[in-house]
């Protein structure tokens, strides 16, 4: 099933750059190559992953929790900042999805807390809507910086003091 999932790739899978913050949990990474993610980079620790969404080098982040062993501290855990935090859009992969996790998940700037025991079928339209959301959000930046340049005569192209009170009439 998952070969086929790969054979009509949209482009945005095919040009994705993902970062996966996983410590020794692999089976995540090994079903994103087989479903064709092109630019699939590896990180151990989440500080290597906050500087790749530091300097924009990736489309989406995708964070895995360690697994839970008693009398141990893990190095991240739910409450962890996102490593894109309002900038990349970022998953979070747990064994056990608890209410509890995804409260913390959503503090932390996570887009959603999602079961590691997800069928192939959901991750793939899971990772599409996050790099939807992520190209969404690139473009309202980008208007929003284009609404601001300065028009003809110096004053704001769309700003405040451009239209008058109330809504705008055609003659």
């Amino acid at each position: 099933m998952v070969v086929a999932l790969s054979r009509g790739l949209p482009v945005r899978f095919k040009t994705a750059r993902v970062v996966v913050v996983a410590g020794e949990e692999r089976a995540l990474v090994d079903m994103l190559v087989r479903m064709g993610i092109a630019d699939l980079c590896c990180a151990s620790e989440m500080a290597i992953a906050q500087s790749l969404c530091d300097a924009g080098a990736v489309d989406a982040c995708l964070v895995v929790l360690p697994r839970a062993v008693p009398d141990d501290k893990p190095g991240w855990d739910a409450r962890t900042e996102a490593p894109g935090r309002g900038r990349i859009p970022s998953l979070l992969f747990a064994e056990a999805v608890t209410p509890y996790v995804r409260r913390a998940a959503a503090d932390a700037g996570y887009r959603a807390a999602i079961p590691l025991a997800e069928s192939s079928r959901m991750l793939y339209r899971r990772i599409g809507a996050l790099l939807q959301a992520g190209r969404r959000q690139d473009r309202a930046m980008s208007n929003k910086s284009r609404a601001r340049t300065p028009g003809i005569g110096g004053t704001l192209a769309f700003g405040p003091e451009s239209f008058g009170p109330g809504k705008l009439k055609l003659q």
